[in-house]
């Protein structure tokens, strides 16, 4: 079984640029052109969020347009630039809703169960899990009790030492989050975006994988008093193939190399 995962591609519409400097919305078709060539084609995509930066309806039609072209099944929750009714509203055929209304998504239809997480906040950058989608997740896996699994999110559930990113990271849940995946035991992978850089972790015995970005990427500092800031590093996504018996292996890709 072979999942891409995408993550930060903070598309915006009509040529604008981010900080004056990236054309994300390039960034985007540049990536679906690497996805299009891949000689294996994936079983699934992963969104880990961040899929517009303004969260318009434009951003995310562009983007379900484009990934619908593709032909291969989308699975996405949101990051912390992303608002869910419009996302809703433009990609209901890629994201799944709680009776609280969020963006979590369940996909059991594979044979790796797919868990979607929202960690939103809408107007604030970090994250959280509340016991709403706590509850969902200890519920979902439960379902999912006898067999292998894959979490994916936006924010990362562990510490970076990216100490300015760290700050707007995943803050509250994360405990829970480890126990319950703890208790399942068969939670193969947690992958998640938020960070702009290629980072691995661990999570409840899971191992955690966070996506560059598929468009710009954030520079590696490890300096407490240092803010974050963008590099010129090209844009990247992850392909993690999956085998019974072997657990997840994954790979970061450079989107012109693909």
């Amino acid at each position: 079984m072979l999942l891409a995962q995408i993550s930060d591609s903070h598309v915006l519409t009509g040529g604008r640029l981010l900080a004056d400097r990236f054309d994300t919305g390039a960034a985007f078709d540049r990536l679906m052109d690497s996805l299009a060539r891949q000689p294996v084609r994936p079983d699934l995509i992963l969104f880990s969020g961040d899929l517009g930066e303004d969260a318009t309806a434009e951003e995310y039609a562009h983007v379900g347009a484009r990934l619908r072209d593709l032909g291969i099944p989308v699975r996405a929750v949101p990051g912390n630039h992303d608002a869910r009714a419009p996302m809703w509203a433009e990609l209901p055929d890629m994201l799944g809703r709680t009776a609280a209304g969020h963006l979590c998504v369940y996909d059991d239809s594979l044979p790796l169960a797919i868990i979607g997480l929202d960690t939103l906040v809408e107007g604030a950058p970090h994250g959280v899990l509340c016991s709403d989608r706590l509850g969902w997740l200890e519920d979902r896996l439960q379902a999912c009790a006898d067999r292998p699994a894959l979490i994916f999110m936006h924010h990362p559930p562990i510490t970076t030492g990216l100490r300015d990113m760290d700050s707007m990271g995943l803050l509250s849940g994360r405990e829970d989050l480890a126990r319950l995946i703890a208790a399942h035991g068969q939670v193969q992978a947690i992958l998640c975006g938020h960070m702009h850089r290629a980072i691995q972790g661990e999570c409840g015995g899971a191992p955690v994988r966070v996506s560059p970005s598929a468009s710009h990427q954030i520079a590696f500092d490890l300096r407490a008093d240092q803010p974050y800031r963008f590099t010129g590093e090209p844009a990247q996504y992850m392909m993690h193939l999956w085998q019974p018996g072997d657990g997840l292996v994954s790979h970061t890709v450079p989107v012109a190399a693909a």
